[in-house]
């Protein structure tokens, strides 16, 4: 996995410093590409993290692990929070943990249904809770006025 992680931290370099454009990246949930530097030259990371405890937890620690290597700009971002005791214990861990969340994705089955039909939850639902929680996330993250980061990196 070496080569592999190699190649993406090289690409990732590669378009952070010659395009003029936000860089999404969408990686594997854990710390990996953390301690192998994949994620080295990214501005923003995001830890998606679920309102349970395991996820929790790795979220925290990709969190910490990525502050402390140099990256500047660290979020959580909430994903499939199911009702107010989700939302809760997620506010609760991210303050205790000092994970600051951007942003709430609720559960929505039209993303299950969208990964059956084999096509993106946008154009299989764009009016979806979760799109629209997304798109407004993606508003947030690009809009200078409330809040100043430009996205070059997302980690789920």
């Amino acid at each position: 996995m070496c080569g592999a992680h190699a190649a993406v931290r090289s690409l990732v370099k590669e378009m952070v410093d010659q395009y003029d454009r936000p860089t999404v990246v969408d990686m594997e949930a854990g710390l990996e590409h953390l301690s192998r530097g994949t994620t080295r030259n990214v501005d923003c990371l995001l830890a998606v993290i679920e309102p349970y405890f395991k996820s929790m937890e790795t979220g925290a620690r990709v969190c910490e692990l990525a502050k402390e290597l140099g990256i500047q700009k660290v979020f959580g971002v909430a994903n499939k929070v199911r009702h107010a005791e989700d939302e809760k214990a997620l506010h609760e861990f991210c303050e205790r943990r000092h994970v600051e969340l951007l942003g709430f994705i609720p559960y929505d089955e039209a993303l299950l249904e969208a990964e059956r039909a084999g096509v993106a939850p946008l154009d299989y639902d764009r009016t979806s809770l979760a799109v629209l929680a997304i798109a407004d996330l993606a508003q947030k993250m690009t809009n200078s006025n409330s809040l100043p980061l430009e996205v070059d990196a997302v980690v789920d």
